[in-house]
């Protein structure tokens, strides 16, 4: 480690003036040297030159490095230069932007032409070759238009068949009967009639509950939409008082005009058909569920769409309720007719797309639902809640009840009766294996007496709506 420290000059030094024993002993601190140390000097000679010139060329490369990269600065300072003096020259002697734009609009121009020159040879070129070619046919395509067309064949057979037949029927009967022979006997049925299994334990339970359902959601409607109509009569700064059989507007005669009439006895039936799409909407996902809960949506939905169809209709008889509004868009008399006709006929559709619907409900009581026992459940599940219902509500209402309310509420027999009429022309139902068994709803019972109880009695005295 001292040797390395030295310098050329002093090693030689050392090697002169040093004798034999004072150099073995300076390099030999530990252990025996192998060769004289002449020699070992000899290397230690050579081994500093070379450092030495390890050291000068490391400074000759460090140089070389350092020109280069002033030439490399030097070089591209001269381009960019140039480069700028290139923009420049183009920029006076070339188009602007803007009509560089314009050239590259023309050219796009010309490839769309080319592109369509090339698509009408194209097209010219098949249809040529189309001509000499035999005309290929899909065999799948033409294998679904056959079995279609045989479809349509075979239905129109059928519907000759039946008219066929029906003619030979009935002209049969009347020949007889003009001939002195009478009527056919009717025959008799081995099944108890519709009335007698309607008085069943079990359909009687099954129409306690639609009862309840009916119940609640004739008072839901009834209450939102006098709330409605109330809210509304604020906009035109009207007092009024909500009773359990009317709305009450406390405003002299000559404080209404159209707009304020249009807008409050239009508020109701339409909240009230807003609800029923709502409950559409939520009977459309849960319809397959097999809780009781889905029933009350259907007589939501059937209240909702009474109140302005219903309405629609009894309005334009009577003149009251939401035919205070027709009025006063100054509707005709055949305008009104005609009005009144598309409601009957909306009410007969409404009656014959639920009829589904009223089927499937029977998945919370039963496993399947067979034509031969379907018009005992339609009639506990429908027509006997709607009975039963209108007659409660009826009662409720009185001392004060409607003539108005009364004959809307009777109208939705034309929502009912097709239920009643089409249901045994559907299809089996078979809906799961999961075993039912039909109870009697408490809960439903308790909260509706409880509602209706509160309803009347609450609303007895009346709630007053706006700021005197």
């Amino acid at each position: 480690m001292i040797i390395e420290k030295l310098s050329y000059s002093t090693v030689l030094l050392l090697s002169l003036s040093f004798s034999d024993n004072a150099i073995n002993s300076l390099f030999a601190k530990s252990g025996k040297i192998e060769y004289p140390w002449y020699k070992r000097l000899w290397r230690i000679f050579w081994f500093l030159r070379r450092i030495q010139r390890k050291k000068k060329q490391e400074q000759r490369a460090k140089k070389n490095q350092e020109q280069e990269n002033k030439r490399r600065e030097k070089k591209f300072i001269r381009r960019k230069q140039w480069r700028k003096i290139k923009v420049i020259v183009k920029s006076i002697f070339k188009f602007t932007k803007h009509n560089t734009a314009l050239s590259k609009s023309k050219l796009e121009q010309e490839r769309i032409k080319a592109w369509k020159n090339r698509r009408r040879h194209r097209i010219a070129k098949v249809w040529i070759k189309s001509l000499f070619r035999p005309s290929k046919t899909n065999k799948r395509k033409e294998a679904f238009f056959n079995k279609i067309q045989k479809e349509q064949e075979f239905a129109v057979y059928r519907r000759k068949r039946i008219y066929r037949f029906l003619w030979y029927k009935y002209s049969k009967i009347f020949r007889n009967f003009i001939s002195g022979k009478g009527l056919p006997k009717r025959k008799k049925s081995n099944a108890p009639s519709v009335l007698k299994s309607a008085w069943s334990p079990n359909q009687l339970i099954i129409t306690t509950n639609s009862l309840m359902f009916f119940l609640l959601s004739y008072f839901f409607i009834e209450f939102i939409s006098n709330l409605s109509m109330a809210t509304s009569a604020i906009l035109f700064d009207y007092q009024t008082i909500v009773y359990y059989y009317k709305v009450e507007y406390l405003v002299d005669y000559d404080a209404w005009y159209g707009d304020s009439i249009k807008t409050i006895f239009a508020a109701g039936p339409v909240t009230a058909l807003l609800i029923a799409i709502l409950c559409i909407i939520i009977y459309g996902f849960v319809y397959l569920e097999t809780g009781i809960l889905k029933t009350f949506l259907l007589w939501t939905v059937f209240h909702g769409l009474n109140k302005i169809v219903g309405g629609t209709f009894v309005g334009n008889l009577i003149g009251k309720g939401f035919g205070y509004v027709i009025m006063y868009l100054y509707y005709s008399d055949t305008g009104k007719l005609v009005m009144s006709l598309l409601m009957l006929l909306l009410s007969i559709i409404i009656g014959t797309v639920s009829t589904k619907y009223w089927i499937m409900s029977g998945n919370s009581y039963y496993n399947f639902s067979k034509p031969h026992n379907r018009p005992v459940f339609i009639f506990s599940q429908v027509f006997l809640p709607f009975l039963l219902g209108n007659f409660i509500v009826w009662a409720v209402t009185q001392p004060e009840s409607q003539a108005y309310t009364t004959m809307v509420n009777m109208y939705m027999i034309l929502m009912v009766l097709p239920s009643m009429l089409i249901n045994k022309y559907y299809q089996e139902f078979y809906y799961d294996e999961e075993p039912r068994k039909i109870k009697l709803s408490i809960n439903t019972i308790f909260i509706t007496i409880i509602i209706i109880l509160t309803y009347r009695i609450l609303l007895d005295s009346g709630l007053r709506i706006g700021s005197e």
